[in-house]
C-alpha cells in the first residue's frame, strides 16, 4: 500500500512528438501503436496506484457494514456462512489490492488480472449471498444494492481500462441471473433484474469507454508536454550555447579593433586623421554597444543572469554612474542633475541595478528630447525610490504600452544608429522582472517622464576615501602575453610595446611553460581560452605550481560564464572582458604593475 505515487515509467522511452500527435488520430478503439501501449499501460496502473486507499478504505467500511447487517438480520444458523464469506472475500481483496498496487514492481497486465479477480470475487460474493437469502426465505427484503455498489466500484472507482471493468461486471451480473434461474425465482423477478442491470451495465460499460478515452488523452497530453519541455530545454542549451560562441567570436575582432585605434590614435598628429580616428573609435564603441544589448537581451530571456545581492551606498555609486554619462549630456547639450540624501544604502545588485538606471539616462538623453534629466532618490517606508526624470516631450498612453517592446524606437523612423537599436527599455524591462522590485513609468505628452523602481533600504556604512591614483606617461615591465588568436596578439603587443612595456608573447600554454623563468614576469596578461588541453586559468596554477610566476595576472577573456568569473576569483586572478576600453585596460596594467 505504501507505493501510491507513480513511478518514472512514462521517461523510459524516447519522446517522438510527431508519432505522439499521430496516435491522436487514432486512439478511439483504445490501442496505441506497439511503440506507446506499454508506457501507457504504466502509465494507467500508475494512476490505479494513486485510488488504492480510496479503493481500500471503500471495500473495508462496506464490507463491515454488510457484515453488521448480516448479524442483525439474518438468523444464525445462515449468518455464520455469509460473515465467513465475506470475510474471506475482504481478505483476498486486501491481498489482491496490495499485489496490485506496487508500480515499478510488478507487470500492469498481472495487476490489472489481480484487480479484476479482487472485483469478481467481491460481485460474486454479494450475488451469492441475495440467491441464498432467497432459499431460505428469512422475511427480510434483500435488495440490488449491494451489487449496484460493487458494479460502481468496478466501473469508475478501480481505475481499471475498460476491457477489465466490462468483463468483470458482466460477468458478475451474468452469473447473478443465472443464479436466480437456478434457483427457480419468478421469471417477473428475473426479468425485471435482468433489464435493470443490463441497463445499468451499458451505463457504466459506456462510462468505462470515455475513462479510459479520456486517460489515453490526457496520457498524451502528459508526454506531449515533457516532449515541448524537454525541446524548450534542448533550444534553451543551444542558445545559451550559440550566446556563449557569439560572444567570444564577436568580442575577439572587436578587442583587437579597440587596441589597434589606440594605437593609432596615441600615433596620429594630423587634425584631420584624428578627426578620422575618433569617429572609427565612435563607431567601434557604437558597435560594442549593440553586441553587448543583443547579447544581454539574450541572455536574459534564457534566464543566464542571477542577481548577486548586496549592501552598497547609493550616493557615490550614482555620482560615478553619473560622471560616465556626462560627455554624451554635454554633447546634446543637456544638464543632468542628482538629488539623493546623504546618508542612504540599498541592497541589491549593484551591476544589475547600474544597467538598469544607465538605460533610463540613455533613454532620456537619447530619445526624449530633453534638456534637462535628474536622478531623483527618495525613501518610501522600507524601500528607496529611484527615478529618472526629463523635462522631454513625454509619452501618451500607448506609447507608454509600446516603449519597452524590443527594437522599438518611437522617434526614430530613420534608425538612426546614433540612438541605437531600441534594446535599451527591454532589457529595463527584462532586468525589473529579475530584481522583482516595484517599478512603474509616469509621463504624459508634453509633460517629460519619469521612469522609477523602488529598492530595498539597507545600512549606510562609512567608506573609506582612497587615494587618487597616480598618472604615469609610461608603464615600466615586463610582461607576458599568452594569445592564441594572432591578431589580438598583435595589437596587445604593439599597445603594450607603445606605453613601455618589455613584451614577449606566447600562442600556446606548452610555449610559456618551457620559455618563463622564475622571476622573470611583472605581469602575466592571458587569454581564457587557448590552444591545447589547458586554458588560461590552469596554465595561471601550472605556472604557480611550478614556481615560474606567483605575481600578478590579468585574464583577458569573451566569456562572460559565471563558471569562468568564480574560477578566476578562486584562483586570484584579475579578470578582463574583451573588447576592454585602453585607458581602462591602461589604468588595470599600471595597477598591477604597481602592487
Amino acid at each position: 500500500m505504501s507505493a501510491m505515487s507513480p513511478g518514472p515509467a512514462s521517461s523510459q522511452i524516447p519522446i517522438d512528438e510527431p508519432a505522439l500527435l499521430a496516435q491522436q488520430r487514432s486512439f478511439t478503439n483504445l490501442r496505441f501503436s506497439q511503440g506507446f501501449e506499454p508506457d501507457f499501460q504504466r502509465y494507467l496502473h500508475d494512476k490505479m496506484c494513486n485510488r488504492v486507499w480510496v479503493v481500500a478504505f471503500s471495500c473495508v467500511i462496506f464490507m463491515l457494514l454488510f457484515v453488521w447487517i448480516d448479524l442483525t438480520y439474518l438468523p444464525a444458523y445462515l449468518n455464520r456462512y455469509t460473515v465467513s464469506v465475506r470475510l474471506v472475500v475482504l481478505t483476498i481483496v486486501c491481498i489482491t489490492l496490495w499485489y496490485a498496487n506496487r508500480p515499478n514492481k510488478i507487470v500492469p497486465q498481472r495487476a490489472f488480472a489481480a484487480a479484476w479477480l479482487s472485483y469478481v470475487l467481491s460481485g460474486l460474493m454479494v450475488a451469492m449471498i441475495i440467491v441464498v437469502s432467497r432459499i431460505a426465505d428469512i422475511g427480510v427484503q434483500v435488495t440490488h444494492d449491494g451489487l449496484y455498489l460493487v458494479l460502481l466500484s468496478g466501473f469508475f472507482l478501480l481505475g481499471l481500462p475498460m476491457r477489465y471493468a466490462v468483463t468483470g461486471s458482466w460477468g458478475i451480473v451474468l452469473a447473478y441471473l443465472w443464479a436466480e434461474y437456478m434457483i427457480g425465482s419468478p421469471r417477473s423477478l428475473i426479468i425485471a433484474s435482468g433489464l435493470f442491470l443490463v441497463c445499468f451495465n451499458l451505463i457504466g460499460s459506456l462510462g468505462a469507454y470515455i475513462y479510459e478515452y479520456m486517460m489515453r488523452g490526457a496520457y498524451l497530453n502528459e508526454r506531449l508536454l515533457v516532449a515541448a519541455r524537454a525541446r524548450a530545454e534542448r533550444e534553451s542549451q543551444s542558445k545559451t550555447r550559440f550566446l556563449a560562441t557569439a560572444s567570444h567570436d564577436l568580442r575577439q575582432p572587436l578587442h583587437a579593433m579597440s587596441l589597434f585605434i589606440q594605437h593609432l590614435d596615441e600615433r596620429v598628429i594630423d587634425p584631420p586623421l584624428r578627426l578620422t580616428v575618433k569617429r572609427l573609435a565612435d563607431s567601434t564603441q557604437l558597435l560594442q554597444a549593440m553586441l553587448n544589448s543583443l547579447l544581454d537581451i539574450s541572455r536574459l530571456s534564457v534566464g543566464m543572469v542571477r542577481p548577486q545581492l548586496r549592501a552598497f551606498n547609493l550616493r557615490p555609486w550614482l555620482l560615478r554612474l553619473l560622471a560616465g554619462l556626462e560627455a554624451s549630456a554635454e554633447q546634446r547639450g543637456v544638464r543632468m542633475h542628482l538629488v539623493c540624501p546623504p546618508h542612504i544604502a540599498v541592497y541589491s545588485d549593484p551591476l544589475v541595478l547600474e544597467r538598469l538606471i544607465r538605460n533610463f539616462l540613455n533613454n532620456a538623453l537619447l530619445h526624449a528630447q530633453a534638456t534637462e534629466v535628474r536622478i531623483e532618490v527618495v525613501r518610501v517606508e522600507q524601500r528607496v525610490r529611484l527615478s529618472v526624470v526629463d523635462n522631454g516631450c513625454g509619452l501618451s498612453t500607448v506609447e507608454q504600452e509600446q516603449v519597452f517592446d524590443e527594437f522599438t524606437q518611437l522617434n526614430n523612423p530613420a534608425r538612426t544608429l546614433e540612438k541605437g537599436v531600441g534594446l535599451g527599455l527591454s532589457i529595463c524591462r527584462q532586468l525589473m522582472h529579475l530584481l522583482e522590485y516595484p517599478s512603474g513609468l509616469i509621463s504624459a505628452p508634453g509633460q517629460g517622464s519619469q521612469f522609477w523602481i523602488e529598492v530595498p533600504v539597507a545600512d549606510w556604512t562609512e567608506e573609506l576615501k582612497s587615494a587618487p591614483e597616480h598618472q604615469q606617461t609610461t608603464l615600466l615591465g615586463n610582461v607576458v602575453v599568452i594569445e592564441n588568436d594572432l591578431i589580438n596578439q598583435e595589437a596587445m603587443e604593439t599597445l603594450l610595446r607603445e606605453w613601455g612595456c618589455t613584451v614577449r608573447c606566447y600562442q600556446t600554454p606548452e610555449q610559456a611553460l618551457e620559455n618563463i623563468l622564475p622571476g622573470s614576469v611583472d605581469l602575466l596578461v592571458s587569454d581564457y581560452r587557448l590552444e591545447g588541453s589547458m586554458d588560461g586559468i590552469s596554465l595561471v596554477r601550472s605556472l604557480r605550481e611550478r614556481g615560474l610566476h606567483t605575481g600578478a595576472t590579468l585574464l583577458i577573456t569573451a566569456d562572460t560564464s559565471e563558471e569562468v568569473a568564480e574560477a578566476a576569483r578562486l584562483t586570484d586572478i584579475e579578470l578582463i572582458y574583451k573588447p576592454v576600453l585602453p585607458a581602462r585596460l591602461r589604468r588595470l596594467i599600471q595597477q598591477l604593475l604597481a602592487d
